[in-house]
């Protein structure tokens, strides 16, 4: 444990008003030929330079402060949590320390740094709050401390306790919130509306007492003669479906609104959207493309099972957005041979004008096969520009700007809606939901 001695402001501004009473006394003498200069300024420097060499000597012997962190090791990205600090010491009077923990770079904190004044034969215990910014493997490293030496001349600084490697997911935080809402059929709180089912192409579930609003092709007619009470047939939505998410990993995924960027907001919608799929017996699969490097893409493979989301987690907590632009026509050849089952696919991407040419040939490829849903994310920035009082020529500017490029992305927009595909254009803060309930829409429709 090394450790770093600072001279204290209390040592720097006596000796700092000592030299200047020393400079005085001495110019004094000088220039008003007083003789012989008063040396009481000099004696007091001297003395002071020993009091503080002996306030080193004392510090030296302080006793070491011991930290240790508790912080959970999977933390979901632009969510706060809780970090915990356990101090122990061994000083024998009320000491007032000062703690910065080691946080990483691409992290916000709050409560940072902290003040503790310990107390002599007690534990102490503290808290901050980190917000990670960034998805990937990281780590907080060692905690620095500082505090004042016996005579307050010195502030003594060094670094301790461990260092907590730490994992930063997409978003996992929104699928304990909409488990406890879907145990309450309260999903719509968080936007998400379950369609009503219409009692066709379901798979029938049970049998259960009539409740009010049930369709007469609900009934049973034979059951509710036998029970001599009304009867209804329960269906539940189809199981067993193939749902594929495809999401761009490509530079313009690299956009930002608000702190994160669209591929981060891509990641924790489809990451809902796959709880979702997965609760309902659905099998669901990942590919990503526009990467750079040896490898483009990333497969994870069909998983069935509501505790199989964790293998989807791992597989693209340390995925990113590259330099590079995304070859629509190679993904969905991929995708093509990787997946030969019909399923829902659903496309996350953040298209321009030029590149609809090559997304309509992609998705006619992924068509002969499949049942495509393209969701295009739009920059929010672009709805502020729309919405901004026009007061000046440059404002003038930039509102017909915006309104041709929205205009650019409207008739793509009906393009690939005219080609039989679905297909929502929605900002990123409207993506979860959008796609949540467009995937509710296409179950209910019992059209995969």
């Amino acid at each position: 444990m090394s450790r770093q001695w600072i001279p204290g402001s209390r040592l720097i501004v006596t000796l700092a008003l000592l030299a200047a009473l020393i400079f005085i006394n001495a110019f004094s003498s000088n220039y008003f030929n007083l003789g012989a200069p008063y040396y009481f300024p000099g004696a007091a420097f001297a003395l002071v330079i020993i009091v503080a060499l002996l306030d080193f000597i004392l510090s030296r012997r302080l006793p070491p402060v011991e930290i240790s962190r508790t912080v959970s090791g999977n933390l979901a990205v632009d969510k706060w949590a809780p970090v915990k600090l356990r101090i122990k010491h061994q000083f024998n009077q009320p000491t007032q320390i000062t703690i910065f923990d080691g946080v990483p770079g691409s992290a916000n904190y709050d409560n940072l740094p902290l003040r503790i004044a310990l107390q002599p034969n007690h534990t102490s215990q503290s808290e901050y709050q980190l917000r990670p910014l960034v998805r990937g493997a990281t780590s907080i490293t060692q905690a620095q401390i500082e505090f004042s030496s016996p005579l307050g001349l010195w502030s003594i600084r060094y670094w301790t306790g461990e260092i907590s490697e730490i994992k930063v997911y997409p978003d996992f935080l929104a699928i304990a919130n909409y488990a406890i809402l879907a145990t309450e059929n309260h999903t719509a709180q968080m936007g998400i509306k379950k369609r009503q089912r219409r009692g066709e192409g379901m798979e029938f579930h049970q049998l259960r007492e009539y409740r009010q609003g049930d369709s007469l092709h609900q009934m049973d007619w034979k059951a509710t003669a036998r029970r001599r009470k009304l009867i209804a047939r329960d269906y539940q939505d189809e199981r067993d479906q193939q749902i594929v998410l495809m999401i761009d990993s490509g530079r313009r995924m690299r956009t930002m609104d608000d702190e994160l960027s669209h591929f981060d907001h891509a990641l924790n919608a489809l990451l809902l959207v796959s709880y979702i799929a997965l609760r309902q017996g659905d099998n669901v699969s990942l590919l990503s493309f526009g990467s750079e490097g040896n490898q483009p893409h990333r497969w994870i493979p069909p998983q069935k099972g509501v505790e199989r989301v964790k293998i989807l987690l791992n597989g693209i907590y340390d995925l990113d957005a590259s330099q590079a632009t995304a070859d629509y026509i190679i993904a969905a050849q991929k995708l093509m041979f990787l997946q030969p089952k019909r399923s829902l696919v659903i496309l996350v991407t953040n298209s321009r004008d030029e590149d609809n040419n090559e997304l309509l040939i992609a998705v006619n490829l992924l068509k002969k096969r499949h049942l495509v849903m393209v969701v295009n994310i739009r920059e929010a920035v672009l709805d502020k520009l729309i919405e901004t009082p026009i007061r000046d020529f440059d404002d003038a500017l930039h509102y017909a700007g915006a309104q041709e490029f929205l205009q650019q992305r409207r008739e793509s927009h009906q393009q690939l809606c005219s080609s039989g595909v679905y297909a929502i254009d929605c900002t990123a803060d409207e993506l979860a939901v959008r796609v949540a309930n467009a995937y509710w829409e296409i179950k209910s429709a019992s059209v995969l």
